[in-house]
């Protein structure tokens, strides 16, 4: 068996609370709130009734609860709901370095867990949820082309919130193993979803969340996975991510965690969009809400985040679905140029569709340009305004909003939370927020994980 995995697996199992440094137990604290939230706002989200007709016509034993309804199913299928919630927005949390999303199915995925589980304490739930984002990190770092580079999508996604599940039940380092050699058999990473507008998207990470609690609960009672899940003839890293970057996966492990690196999301759309809307709202402050000053609008990204939100410009210009609209420069910058903001209201269809927003966005041109790469996957934003009156105004971003170095307030995070609550599937308790919010900052005191998800299902 590879070193790699063996020290992997033995990371997860031997981790403890008091190992977990503060800014990535703020991070880990940060990611459930952001989460459940975006769970309670993508319960409404476009597909996700038709996860819950397939789910709740499937029926089974009720151990954890689904979002948005009254209902009770098997814990990994609750897992499968919820993490496609958490997904359907764009919402979640992400890395700016990597086209990474962190938490999205591992929280689901812990939540089942402990609703599966009573007991399981706010301290293992922390410690838990830090260690699976840790692991996806590395994971995506030491991948030599990133999954706009590849279209793979991240396959390696599993492995994280399986560490977390694993870490959760306990399981010893040799289970551990098993659980994440098992986790390869549901690995996904279908990236052309993204490009087509398709609803799958976010169903991956419903089957990631399920993948990792049914992983875990199997090697708990003995099944048994791919022992070298990494290295063997047919592992992940030699059979999908040849010559992978080593030292970033087994580098300190334990000693440094890399949650602290992770970036709330401001706005309901693609993060490479985002660094274009922080500059369309500092142009609007210049000229105003009326865009009859602007006649053009020159964007230049790298050549990556024009492939995925830039390009191919008739398609883009004219979204035809939420999904579509969020991975649009042309919607999202005509949208929160007209709008000042870009948030839930501003993927439903009266506003992709509005004829105001589609011909500013005719004014729109957005170029690839390889000098706007970086070290890091979102690159540098250059937006340059053409005006009527014969100026120029230019604009550049290498920080987005929500990242680590710009981050979003407490108070923003909870306003984030309050408007993500509009949009329930049911309707919830006024103070529902406030007392999940209130959960989460003592968490590490509580005994009962589970209980972070009672004040989403009483009755308004």
């Amino acid at each position: 068996m590879d070193e790699v995995s063996r020290n992997l697996a033995r990371y997860v199992a031997n981790c403890r609370f008091e190992d977990v440094p503060g800014p990535a137990l703020q991070a880990a604290k940060r990611a459930v709130c952001d989460t459940i939230f975006a769970m309670v706002a993508g319960s409404s989200a476009p597909g996700i009734d038709v996860l819950l007709d397939f789910a709740g016509a499937w029926g089974g034993r009720g151990e954890a609860r689904v979002i948005g309804t009254e209902w009770r199913l098997p814990a990994p299928k609750a897992a499968w709901c919820n993490g496609a919630m958490a997904r359907a927005l764009e919402i979640d949390d992400c890395v700016d370095f990597l086209p990474v999303h962190p938490s999205a199915s591992a929280v689901p995925a812990l939540l089942a867990i402990a609703e599966l589980r009573r007991g399981l304490s706010g301290r293992d739930f922390l410690t838990a949820l830090a260690v699976g984002q840790d692991v996806k990190i590395r994971f995506g770092l030491a991948v030599r082309e990133n999954a706009m580079q590849s279209g793979r999508n991240n396959m390696f996604k599993i492995f994280g919130p399986t560490g977390a599940v694993a870490r959760a039940l306990r399981l010893d380092a040799e289970k551990t193993q098993q659980a994440l050699g098992i986790s390869f058999s549901h690995a996904v990473g279908d990236g052309q979803t993204a490009l087509d507008g398709g609803l799958s998207l976010r169903l991956q990470q419903g089957i990631v969340a399920e993948g990792a609690v049914m992983s875990g609960l199997l090697a708990e009672r003995g099944f048994t996975g791919a022992r070298d899940f990494l290295f063997g003839k047919y592992g992940y890293l030699r059979a999908f991510e040849p010559n992978p970057n080593m030292p970033p996966l087994t580098d300190d492990l334990g000693r440094r965690f890399h949650g602290d690196l992770i970036t709330v999301k401001p706005y309901s759309a693609c993060r490479a969009t985002h660094a274009a809307i922080d500059l369309a709202l500092a142009l609007r402050l210049k000229v105003g809400a009326s865009v009859d000053a602007i006649k053009r609008i020159d964007i230049a990204v790298s050549p990556e985040v024009d492939r995925l939100v830039g390009a191919p410009r008739e398609a883009r210009l004219r979204p035809d679905s939420a999904a579509a609209a969020q991975f649009s420069l042309y919607h999202t910058v005509a949208t929160a140029l007209l709008r000042g903001r870009l948030f839930l209201e501003e993927i439903e269809p009266a506003c992709y569709t509005d004829g105001a927003i589609r011909a500013l966005g005719e004014r729109v041109v957005v170029t690839g340009d390889p000098a706007m790469r970086t070290e890091s996957v979102i690159g540098r934003t250059r937006l340059s305004a053409t005006l009527a009156d014969g100026r120029t105004l230019v604009f550049e971003s290498t920080t987005p909003f929500g990242s680590p170095a710009n981050p979003i307030s407490v108070e923003g995070l909870a306003e984030k939370a309050r408007r993500c609550a509009a949009y329930c599937r049911r309707k919830l308790r006024a103070d529902a927020v406030d007392r999940i919010a209130a959960a989460i900052d003592g968490l590490e005191a509580a005994s009962d994980a589970a209980t972070l998800l009672d004040p989403l299902f009483e009755a308004a």
